[in-house]
Parts: structure tokens; sequence; C-alpha cells
């Protein structure tokens, strides 16, 4: 009894500290503190690694035109309003704290990004993968996004990706293994998708270039992930800046590449 009223206790005076340093955007967002605390630590995660922040920036983007691939997979994605998660696949943009994260910085394109059929920190994400092709950093591994969902971060990275290089991991939970391959019927099968345990017993010899996670709990998948032994990791900036224990496991073989308040970049030690 009496830790359950230390740990309420503790719960509420640390919701007052995140109300006392921002209580407009606590009233703006409904004294949702979950949002208060992860843009807190983000906030010093980022001072933590200052030297390795860059601003948000779609400028490497904007030099493609994802007209085609916007539309093929918005028209190929009406299946999935009757799904298991609709909320989320038929709304991408708006899910989550994605969106509300990149609306406290001063970034100014967020009209940009709502054209694409992608939750927003993976415009980011094809933003830092452009960024390691042009210091030719990375070269014929696999690119694995994990949880993948229907694979639509493909369609934008067949652009200047070999399909053969694409590997989707989901657990089929939130999404079915069928509606997933309506979708990539529709687009033009860009990728494999599958379970980690297919991936391990079918493909645990080819070298994976990059991992992808984005809008998931790390703490379900980070030891697979670290399995994958990926030369880079993205992630979405707050699931890595409010767990320590998550940070400690990264540290052991990865190191803080690039950051800024959606996504973070580790890249493996002994990479050159």
């Amino acid at each position: 009894m009496m830790l359950k009223l230390s740990n309420k206790t503790k719960w509420f005076l640390k919701n007052v500290f995140l109300f006392t340093l921002n209580p407009y955007l606590a009233i703006k967002n409904k004294f949702d503190f979950d949002f208060l605390n992860a843009l807190r630590a983000n906030k010093q995660l980022i001072k933590e690694n200052n030297l390795k922040y860059e601003t948000l920036s779609v400028d490497l983007v904007k030099k493609y035109k994802f007209d085609n691939e916007n539309e093929k997979s918005y028209l190929s994605s009406q299946h999935l309003r009757n799904v298991i998660n609709a909320e989320y696949f038929d709304d991408l943009q708006n899910y989550g704290y994605g969106k509300k994260i990149i609306e406290t910085t001063d970034f100014q394109e967020l009209e940009y990004l709502k054209s694409f059929h992608l939750y927003p920190a993976n415009v980011f994400v094809i933003s830092e993968i452009l960024d390691l092709m042009d210091k030719e950093v990375i070269s014929e591994g696999l690119i694995i996004d994990y949880p993948s969902g229907i694979g639509n971060l493909f369609l934008y990275l067949s652009k200047f990706f070999n399909n053969n290089l694409f590997y989707g991991v989901d657990n089929f939970e939130q999404i079915s293994k069928k509606d997933i391959s309506t979708y990539q019927e529709k687009i033009g099968n860009i990728a494999e998708i599958n379970t980690i345990d297919y991936f391990y017993k079918n493909k645990q010899n080819e070298d994976v270039e990059i991992v992808v996670s984005i809008e998931l709990n790390l703490n379900l998948i980070i030891d697979d992930i670290l399995k994958l032994d990926a030369n880079y990791i993205i992630f979405e900036t707050f699931y890595v800046s409010r767990f320590k224990f998550i940070k400690e496991k990264l540290s052991s073989k990865y190191k803080i590449y690039k950051i800024n308040e959606s996504i973070i970049v580790y890249k493996k030690i002994d990479q050159k």
C-alpha cells in the first residue's frame, strides 16, 4: 500500500513539474503528460549529443518528385479502411506522437509531409538514407523495415534502390498478412514481408545495411534489432530517449551518428 502511494506521489509531482515547464503545451495537448515527458526526454538526449544534432530538413527529399508514389500508395491502400488497425493505416499523418513532436519545432514543411502516404518520421528516414547514399557509406546490403506494416516505405525507397534489397519484418498482429499482400500486389510487389523468425531461418547470412524501426515500442524488439547486426539503425528519437536500458543496450554496439527531434540514427561502432 505504501509503495503504491509513493509511486502515485512521484507520478503526481512529475506531472506538476512537466506542467510548469510548459503550461501552454500541456493545455493544448489536453494534459497528455506522456507526450510532455517524451518531449522533455528528447530535449535531454539532444542536449547530451548536441554535436550530432542536425535540424529537421527535407531538402534532399525535395530534389525528387514523389507524386506517382504518393498516388499509387493511397490508391493501393483503400482496403485498409476496414483492417484491424484502420485508425493507423487510414490516417498515418496524425497517428501517435510523430506529427505532434514535429509541430513543437521550427520545421516549416508540414504541408509537404502531408503529401506522403507515410508516417511523418519516415519522410525523414528517406532523407537520412539519401544522405548516406550521397556520402557513399552504404552499398549493397539489405534495408530492413521492422515493423514494416504494409511496406509503403519501400515503395518510396524503390526510387533509389533495387527491390531485392528490401525486407519487411512484421508479426501480422496489427494487420493481416493477406491485407499486406493485397497492398504489395497493387504496388507491384516491391518488398518481401515476413516474420523475424522467417528471416533468421532463410536470410540470416545476408548483410544488413540499415534497419528502420519506426512507431513501435523498442522494448519489444530491441534484442532482435541488435541481432540483425546492421551497419546503421534508424529509430524515432522518443522511443529511445525515454528508456535508459535501451540506450545502454545500443551503446554496447552502436554510437549516435545523427539526431533530431523526429529520428535518431545509430552507426555500428566498428563501421568505417
